[in-house]
């Protein structure tokens, strides 16, 4: 809980200290674009270099995803989430023992349980909202608003269909009080988007794209996608997809931050908030009354 503690203290400190930083990507590399590719249409070997250019840049987003993820699975949805299990438990003396949902016994702190749990609850949390962090944050209010505000998306969007607010949820009828429950989570999602935001913006200022030069210092975060298999395994076929396809990555970026592309992803957002807050406000009533 001590670790915990730390790591959970670590990640406020980082969205206080970088959380005015933007998410500055690189720009999109020149033989990517339409101009370059029908000048040196003739040229021999160009081919393979836009290839080689498009997986450059596919390199550069997958870095920025791992470490985010990574790093706000470890320190959020990792540290955040067991220190809020154990504040639940602490609260609720008299369930100690009792089995929740994935069968863990509420009380008992074990390094194995912390690990099941960062394994298959924080870290796969953590890397889908990172993804969908890195395609919407052109949609999103600019400073120190954005990440908190995905955060709070995320809350109302997920939290009643898939965790950790799903009204049918048996183990808010075991641990509680159910508004401590609802309070600490959207606290911890709003500081999700936070975290977030601020280690993709501080990384994005100083991660270069990679060379033959700096490729192993470049690409070194995603050493950590290689220890979680399945995260290694879609980045590995991403990957693919993106030299096969060089020009696909560049269109989507430059689609989704045109105007057109900002005003239809707002639109989506207040969609998707609308359609899920009738059942965010069903499974809070259900939840806080217990």
């Amino acid at each position: 809980m001590i670790v915990c503690g730390g790591l959970l203290a670590a990640g406020i400190v980082a969205a206080v200290v970088w959380g005015t930083e933007p998410l500055d990507a690189p720009a999109t590399p020149e033989l990517l674009t339409r101009d370059a590719e029908t000048k040196a249409a003739d040229v021999s070997g160009r081919r393979l270099a836009r290839h080689a250019a498009g997986l450059r840049l596919y390199v550069w987003w997958a870095t920025v995803f791992t470490v985010i993820g990574t790093v706000s699975g470890l320190v959020v949805t990792g540290a955040g989430g067991r220190l809020i299990m154990r504040a639940l438990a602490a609260t609720s003396p008299e369930a100690t023992g009792r089995l929740t949902e994935a069968h863990a016994a509420v009380g008992d702190i074990s390094f194995e349980g912390t690990f099941a749990y960062l394994l298959f609850g924080a870290l796969p949390f953590a890397f889908a909202s990172a993804a969908l962090y890195l395609l919407v944050a052109p949609w999103l209010p600019h400073g120190r608003l954005a990440g908190p505000m995905f955060g709070l998306l995320l809350f109302v969007a997920v939290s009643p269909f898939i965790d950790p607010l799903r009204a049918d949820n048996v183990d808010f009828d075991i641990v509680g009080p159910g508004w401590l429950a609802v309070t600490l989570f959207a606290l911890l999602a709003v500081l999700q988007g936070a975290v977030l935001a601020a280690i993709a913006g501080r990384l994005s200022r100083s991660l270069p794209l990679i060379t033959r030069r700096n490729w192993a210092a470049a690409a070194a975060p995603l050493l950590a996608a290689v220890v979680l298999f399945p995260i290694g395994a879609v980045l590995a076929f991403a990957g693919l997809v993106a030299f096969a396809f060089p020009r696909a990555l560049p269109w989507l970026l430059t689609a989704r931050a045109s105007r057109r592309g900002v005003i239809v992803g707002r639109i989506l957002i207040a969609v998707a908030v609308l359609v899920a807050l009738p059942a965010l406000i069903g499974a809070v009533v259900s939840i806080w009354g217990r």
